[in-house]
């Protein structure tokens, strides 16, 4: 379709890029790296370690998983408030298996809390406090309009290093995703999961480290390969 303006035949692009919509590409691709990092830290405890998660602990790991979700889909479709609110509503889910656990821990004064303790606080502390920043910085984020002004298609229509970065984040994501579905079956089988699951042989931190790098380097070979692959403009006609 073309605009005649002033007899001169204007095609207008498909895909308009401003500085808001460049600056929240960042602040998405921020996020879910950040989240990746909090999934890093849970995974190393339960295969680094041996600490298997309690069923709290998976609910909280499925909200955190699933606020990934929003800031992934802005970032290969297109910035959306309702990507940005389903973010919020798996905070929550995520937070009130979180708070759930601090109250059963802190009703006994005695009580030493479940795993251990990193920089003071329990893992499911920290779950909440993620949580808690994701919904405050959706909800945050929501009241900048200009975001979602033009036709935003995500990072996927021009190949650049933001592009490389979101797709090598988004895979190493994606890695995540297919572990802790995996990993969920042979500690729960087809019921319930136990309260208090019995520990496992851990392959040790310095060995989860090296599988989380290998991990990373997976995620950006691929993320460098479709870099180069993919067309840019996807769909534009």
């Amino acid at each position: 379709m073309s605009i005649t303006i002033n007899n001169l035949q204007v095609v207008p692009s498909r895909f308009v890029i401003t500085r808001e919509i460049a600056i929240a590409h960042i602040i998405n691709m921020a996020a879910l790296a950040g989240l990746l990092l909090v999934l890093t830290g849970s995974l190393l405890l339960q295969f680094g370690v041996g600490e298997q998660p309690c069923p709290l602990c998976l609910v909280q790991r499925s909200g955190l998983i699933a606020m990934g979700i929003g800031p992934l889909l802005n970032l290969v479709i297109g910035l959306r408030p309702a990507h940005y609110a389903f973010s919020i509503l798996a905070g929550c889910v995520g937070g009130a298996g979180s708070v759930r656990q601090i109250l059963l821990h802190i009703a006994a004064p005695e009580d030493p809390g479940y795993g251990p303790a990193i920089l003071g606080y329990h893992l499911y502390t920290w779950a909440a406090i993620t949580g808690l920043i994701g919904v405050v910085g959706c909800a945050f984020l929501l009241m900048f309009q200009a975001q979602f002004v033009g036709s935003d298609a995500g990072i996927l229509r021009r190949r650049s290093a933001l592009r490389l970065a979101g797709i090598a984040i988004g895979v190493w994501f994606a890695i995540y995703v297919v572990i802790v579905a995996f990993s969920v079956i042979p500690e729960c089988g087809l019921g319930l999961c136990p309260d208090d699951p019995p520990n496992i042989a851990g392959i040790g931190i310095p060995a989860g480290l090296a599988v989380v790098a290998a991990i990373g380097a997976v995620s950006v070979v691929i993320g460098y390969i479709l870099n180069r692959r993919l067309p840019e403009n996807p769909g534009e006609s």
